[in-house]
């Protein structure tokens, strides 16, 4: 299970009942702030009864009703909005992906398990970003563009696939380029593989030492593109050459890896 709030203190949660992905969105008020937070949410004990197993809906709105106050339920399937490019050929299904290690809320590195397809044999790692809520979407639409630019460049780690949740696509798998991250005595090189990406027209809009990776062979790889446009802004692309000196400098640990707490947002599966 996951789940999220919005401003509005709505929460959603994602759940995994079998193969199937249910969306629970509890209205803002509708339970005690302390039962939301409670994770992970017990739904017999403080939510309305709920079909899980029944394929005719995919999204569940909590509420109380206004005369009464009593708990209610509104049950509804929806076509949820997924990335629209959808250029690469490969599509996977997130049910194939079995995580290793959650790396930022979008991000986990995992192995990939698709039958008869050509990775069943290998035992490596890979990166997937998913949006796990509609909202998320975009960052995973403009990674995805990046992506197709910068197909076979050699800039950024090798585009895998895109990862579908029931046929919506929700996110893409990389290869997981190993190396360290950046600093200043790169400056050269990332200033080079900066233009590269500038002379695609593309901005990547997070140029923190952790988003440029040094391979063994000191190759220089560029990654997560959530905050990236396409762009012939050339005062935009001079900024991100004048602050990159600056950010291979930074000791501070900004932009690093996100420290999450383990099973913190595990999909919970009711199929039972």
């Amino acid at each position: 299970m996951e789940s999220s709030t919005t401003g509005q203190d709505e929460s959603y949660y994602r759940i995994l009942v079998g193969s199937m992905v249910k969306y629970v969105v509890v209205a803002a008020g509708a339970l005690e702030r302390f039962a939301i937070m409670d994770m992970p949410l017990n739904f017999e004990n403080i939510l309305p009864p709920l079909p899980y197993q029944d394929s005719s809906w995919n999204v569940a709105h909590i509420y109380r009703a206004t005369s009464t106050g009593e708990l209610k339920s509104s049950l509804s399937q929806q076509r949820l909005k997924g990335v629209c490019n959808k250029w690469h050929p490969v599509l996977i299904d997130f049910l194939e992906l079995e995580r290793v290690a959650q790396l930022g809320m979008l991000t986990q590195e995992c192995t990939w398990c698709p039958g008869s397809r050509q990775y069943q044999e290998s035992s490596a790692t890979m990166i997937a970003k998913m949006a796990r809520f509609v909202w998320e979407v975009p960052y995973i639409e403009r990674e995805t563009k990046a992506y197709q630019i910068l197909e076979g460049i050699g800039i950024g780690p090798r585009f895998l696939g895109h990862v579908h949740e029931q046929g919506r696509i929700i996110g893409i798998l990389l290869e997981k380029v190993e190396g360290r991250n950046a600093g200043i005595e790169d400056l050269e090189s990332c200033t080079a593989a900066l233009k590269c990406l500038h002379a695609r027209g593309v901005v990547h809009g997070d140029c923190n030492r952790y988003n440029f990776v040094i391979s063994p062979e000191n190759t220089v790889f560029l990654v997560d593109f959530e905050g990236s446009s396409i762009s012939t802004d050339e005062d935009a692309m001079k900024k991100e050459i004048a602050t990159l000196e600056a950010q291979l400098r930074e000791e501070t640990g900004r932009g690093g890896p996100a420290v999450l707490i383990d099973g913190s947002d595990d999909e919970l599966d009711l199929n039972t």
